[in-house]
C-alpha cells in the first residue's frame, strides 16, 4: 500500500547553501534508494517535504526525520494512504528545490496536475504553490 505524508517545518538555523546542498543530496539519495517520490523546498527558514511511497517506508523516512536536530516544529499536514504518487513522473521521482528554475518547473508541473482534478493531488498541489508564493 502506498502513503503520502505532507510536513513543514521551521530550521533550528538559516541554513547555508553548503549545508542546503548536504541535506539535498542525502534526501535524494535515500529517497531513491528507498522508492520515495515527492519534493522537498527549502524557503525563508521553513520546509516543505512531499514523502510517497510503500507505507512502512515513508513512515520510517518521517521517524528519521523528526528527529533531525536541523528541523524543528514538524507539522505533518496530510499523512493519508492513497492509490498512486502525484511526482512519480515529475523530474525522476524526487526533486529538491532549490533552484528559482526548479521552481518554475515545479508549479508547470503542478499546473498540469491540476487538470487531473485529483482531490488529493489539488490538496498538496494547494499547499506547495502557497509554501512556493509566500
Amino acid at each position: 500500500m502506498l502513503k503520502t505524508i505532507c510536513y513543514i517545518s521551521d530550521a533550528t538555523r538559516n541554513l547555508d547553501f553548503s549545508v542546503q546542498d548536504e541535506i539535498y543530496l542525502k534526501a535524494k539519495a535515500n529517497n531513491i534508494k528507498n522508492n520515495i517520490t515527492g519534493v522537498l523546498i527549502y524557503k525563508n527558514f521553513n520546509f516543505l517535504q512531499v514523502l510517497e511511497g510503500p507505507d512502512e517506508i515513508v513512515d520510517k523516512v518521517y521517524k528519521k526525520i523528526s528527529t533531525d536536530p536541523r528541523h524543528t516544529n514538524l507539522f505533518k499536514v496530510i499523512n493519508t494512504k492513497i492509490e498512486g504518487r502525484i511526482f512519480e513522473d515529475y523530474n525522476f521521482g524526487f526533486t529538491v528545490i532549490d533552484e528559482k528554475t526548479e521552481l518554475n518547473n515545479l508549479y508547470e508541473y503542478l499546473e498540469w496536475l491540476k487538470m487531473g482534478h485529483n482531490k488529493l493531488a489539488n490538496e498538496v498541489i494547494g499547499m506547495v504553490e502557497n509554501f512556493i508564493e509566500n
